[in-house]
């Protein structure tokens, strides 16, 4: 059973980080976490990742089936989500665009998200967390998830 749903800015910030060519351990290990399904993440946040033209891109395409399609019961979620908390995805823009279907998998799957937001408690522009506050879904960053899944380099 999935235990955490990765959002876009987790693989992004990584790879600019921690690049794939110089720590191939470490993703080397979110692959395998993604593979026995500790790790999931939505094909929204794989759409985001595949406008980078990079590594990164290279290595989602390689994980393309750990990043989940959208069931109906995930699109309910996100419709829910957007009705109460549309400053989510910022009137539309493509930035923001996978953020209601990472909480929306997360809630339906029972997992913590795992991103680098920031909580903004402000209603009108909420983050992530903001709206995992309110759907009561645990809102961790990376190092949380490192140390709860006990990474050691």
């Amino acid at each position: 059973m999935a235990k955490y749903v990765f959002d876009s800015n987790i693989f992004i910030n990584l790879q600019r980080r921690q690049p794939i060519d110089i720590f191939p351990s470490l993703w080397n290990r979110i692959r395998e976490l993604m593979e026995d399904g500790t790790i999931i993440s939505s094909q929204e946040v794989y759409d985001e990742i595949m406008i980078g033209g990079d590594d990164l891109e290279k290595w989602a395409k390689a994980c393309k089936e750990y990043f989940l399609p959208s069931s109906v019961p995930v699109q309910q979620e996100v419709r829910e989500i957007l009705f109460s908390y549309r400053g989510l995805v910022e009137g539309g823009s493509k930035k923001n665009s996978a953020d209601p279907f990472v909480i929306a998998l997360a809630k339906q799957e029972n997992c913590k998200v795992v991103t680098e937001e920031a909580r903004t408690r402000n209603i009108k522009a909420p983050k992530i967390p903001d709206v995992c506050d309110a759907y009561k879904i645990e809102c961790i960053d990376f190092v949380g998830f490192a140390r709860a899944e006990g990474f050691a380099f």
